[in-house]
């Protein structure tokens, strides 16, 4: 009897990579794709990978698939996929696919804010303690590109990729915290936190729960839970916890490192290392090797990366930072005043929801994309607000960093912060937030250059461009 297919609904970089191993390991494989070519499609095409144009012609095979592999950025609801279903086809996402077929000992980290740099630090620090561990997911890249026999998996994990999970059971499941995000996708924000339960609603006592204790949902969450529970926090009492009188990360009452040994700054980034250290402390890595890894992280591109400094001017690169959340965290942490640049495809954020942070440290919001004159006039109610001149990305974020440059330049002693941390996708003028962060950096590379031309700047004590990144 015929083997019946694998369905891959939506290729990308995940349903990519689904069809790539599955041929590779020999399977039949026929998907469906929305977009008539693009390099993911001929890259499917050749493996051998048969292209239908759509659910009912999928169903239409001899013998029909039975399983659906279905893209993060396919909704949930989308009705191709409320057809297979009732066609007896179950649909489920990348990662339970693999753990499916590949067993392997993985840690599951989700959260509204910080899960790729808590993903990406947790397997460094594995790495360096000689663990054969590797990142992907949510995460570039998708895991069913990387994962190998007998490797520890470290999974970052969205909403979208947890609402298709039946039976996920990691080792270690992280939640670093709950905001709100992903409104244009999810009914509401009980909707997105109810995906986001599904990485822990099915673990038992052998596994371990991290969980933030400072987060009121997820601590309850973690009262609820039958696994082993290991809590962080800055605030309240927990396993892992920053002690601001002596500036020490302790991890069971015990000093761990100094927070000011840390590579990366900002309060946002103590707690996702106190989330690493009990991560990789479930699995067994000694003390020592955790807080050398700890101390050795230098951050991601993208997500609160100081890129370098102009004179006494930061420029601080977290084109990642597209919720409230992560917005407020980054704001908080830099050094003020700032120039906030936000602006891009609006996700349903609000913009008054950072109110405290604009009126305490914003000197300048400046709208860009298509979002951008809508943040603008929702900022302006709580600090000076502009936005950008017509233009293609590039462009646009040339005239945002030559015009904060000089609003910190001329209004405020030559200090300051110049942040990007758009509260908005990317798509509207780039490829993703990678794309958006290499043109911000290029930007302020070209601002750089400019001003080392400018004798009369160039030679002043103190202006001068140190590269942090």
């Amino acid at each position: 009897m015929t083997t019946p297919p694998l369905l891959v609904y939506g290729l990308g970089r995940s349903g990519g990579a689904v069809v790539a191993r599955a041929r590779t390991e020999g399977d039949a494989v026929v998907f469906v794709e929305a977009r008539p070519d693009g390099d993911d499609v001929r890259a499917a095409e050749a493996l051998g990978a048969r292209r239908v144009p759509d659910a009912a012609a999928a169903l239409a095979l001899a013998p029909r698939p039975v399983v659906c592999v279905a893209a993060p950025g396919v909704p949930i609801d989308h009705p191709d996929l409320r057809l297979l279903q009732a066609g007896g086809v179950e649909v489920i996402g990348e990662v339970v696919w693999l753990l499916r077929r590949a067993p392997a000992r993985t840690v599951g980290v989700t959260g509204t804010a910080g899960k790729g740099t808590v993903t990406r630090w947790t397997a460094d620090v594995l790495v360096a303690a000689g663990v054969d561990a590797v990142a992907g997911g949510n995460l570039d890249p998708a895991l069913a590109a990387v994962a190998r026999p007998g490797a520890t998996l470290v999974v970052e994990l969205s909403s979208f990729q947890l609402e298709r999970a039946p039976g996920l059971r990691p080792d270690v499941a992280v939640v670093l915290n709950l905001g709100v995000d992903h409104l244009d996708r999810h009914r509401d924000v009980a909707t997105y936190h109810a995906a986001k339960r599904n990485l822990i609603a099915e673990l038992g006592p052998d596994a371990t729960f991290v969980a933030n204790a400072d987060d009121p949902t997820v601590a309850a969450w973690a009262l609820a839970s039958r696994a082993r529970v290991r809590t962080f926090a800055l605030g309240a009492q927990a396993d892992a916890r920053w002690d601001r009188a002596s500036d020490h990360l302790l991890l069971d009452g015990r000093p761990l490192l100094r927070a000011g040994d840390l590579r990366v700054r900002g309060q946002h980034l103590i707690a996702d290392a106190l989330a690493v250290a009990l991560a990789t402390d479930a699995l067994g890595v000694p003390r020592d090797a955790i807080a050398e890894g700890l101390r050795a992280f230098r951050g991601l591109p993208g997500r609160h990366v100081e890129i370098g400094r102009l004179g006494a001017v930061r420029f601080v690169d977290d084109s990642i930072a597209t919720r409230p959340l992560a917005v407020e965290a980054a704001l908080q942490a830099c050094e003020a005043p700032v120039v906030w640049l936000a602006g891009g495809v609006d996700k349903g954020a609000e913009v008054g929801a950072l109110a405290d942070a604009l009126r305490d440290r914003v000197v300048l919001t400046l709208g860009i994309g298509a979002s951008g004159p809508t943040y603008a006039r929702a900022a302006a109610a709580f600090a000076p607000a502009e936005v950008a001149p017509p233009g293609d990305g590039p462009a646009t974020l040339a005239w945002a960093v030559r015009r904060a440059y000089a609003e910190l330049r001329d209004a405020h002693g030559g200090r300051g912060t110049v942040l990007l941390a758009p509260l908005a996708a990317s798509f509207d003028q780039f490829r993703d937030y990678a794309h958006r962060g290499a043109e911000f950096r290029t930007a302020v590379a070209a601002l750089a250059a400019e001003v080392a031309t400018e004798a009369e700047v160039a030679s002043e004590k103190g202006v001068a461009w140190t590269p942090s990144w």
